[in-house]
């Protein structure tokens, strides 16, 4: 069964041509292309659109964000509470602090041991 194409000339006269096999298989590879064209087209912008979207949310948070928080910490009024030393790290520096004492006396210590063992 062969299909009729019609098309238009330059003139505006209407011409009805009937397709070969060999036209017809070209023009069903050529829709075919044409669909995969799409496919992969769509495809590249549903992973692009969310990326973009990304990309402009947080490059907007970072700008301004960072402004926020630097204005928010550069209030002369919260300085001295920001500087000062929560409990809990004190108590956690000094407990260091100890720990460093006794290890390096446990050191000095076991360098004696070696130094009598080895005369």
């Amino acid at each position: 069964m062969a299909t009729l194409n019609k098309y238009r000339t330059a003139s505006g006269r209407e011409v009805e041509h009937k397709l070969t096999e060999r036209e017809r298989e070209e023009v069903q590879m050529i829709e075919q292309l044409i669909i995969q064209y799409f496919t992969i087209i769509r495809k590249q912008l549903q992973d692009t659109v969310p990326k973009t979207i990304m990309h402009f949310m947080v490059s907007y948070l970072a700008r301004n964000l960072s402004s926020n928080l630097i204005s928010e910490l550069y209030v002369e009024d919260r300085f001295d509470n920001l500087l000062q030393e929560s409990d809990s790290v004190s108590k956690k520096r000094e407990r260091a602090c100890r720990m460093l004492t006794a290890l390096n006396e446990a050191q000095k210590i076991l360098s004696g041991l070696r130094d009598i063992t080895s005369n």
